[in-house]
């Protein structure tokens, strides 16, 4: 047999393997956001995000001197756009919050606070793909203030342990 057809019949074989696969988990999972991601879901999206933020943009700080005047006025913006799903005190424990798959994070939790500026910075101004979090066209010194707001978070209350 030419080896070519034996590649193309392993390879057929092999899709047809993931096909029955992803409808046998479809079948019995369904695409519900019911139902919450397992601890094997939230390692590779977590590890998923990690990679997907620009070593350059991991490198960054904060580049303003933040004043109370800059927390007020990113506390406003939080509260007209974020906390929907963030809740105020950023515990991301909302109505709206609770129906969405994957869960929204607590930005008090410790790996949140874990996280570079530049990384919130990159996740706020872009988004997290495949979640609720939008990007934000907005002036990167808003969002630099954003980061600076939610760095205060765990001053404010504590966070519910969470290891997602």
């Amino acid at each position: 047999m030419n080896i070519w057809k034996v590649i193309a019949i392993m390879l057929s074989v092999i899709i047809i393997i993931l096909l029955v696969g992803a409808y046998g988990f479809l079948a019995s999972q369904g695409l519900s956001a019911r139902k919450k991601p397992s601890n094997f879901e939230y390692s590779i999206a977590n590890t998923a995000l990690g990679v997907s933020v620009p070593s350059d943009a991991k490198k960054q700080t904060n580049p303003l001197n933040i004043t109370s005047d800059d927390l007020v006025e990113a506390k406003k913006h939080y509260q007209e756009h974020c906390a929907i799903c963030h809740a105020e005190n950023g515990s991301g424990q909302t109505e709206t919050s609770a129906g969405m798959s994957p869960e929204v994070p607590d930005l008090r939790a410790d790996h949140i606070q874990k996280l570079t500026d530049g990384e919130l910075f990159y996740i706020v101004k872009n988004g997290v793909r495949f979640t609720g979090m939008p990007a934000w066209d907005l002036p990167d010194d808003h969002n630099w203030r954003l980061v600076a707001l939610i760095r205060q978070f765990p001053k404010q209350s504590a966070p519910v342990n969470s290891a997602h």
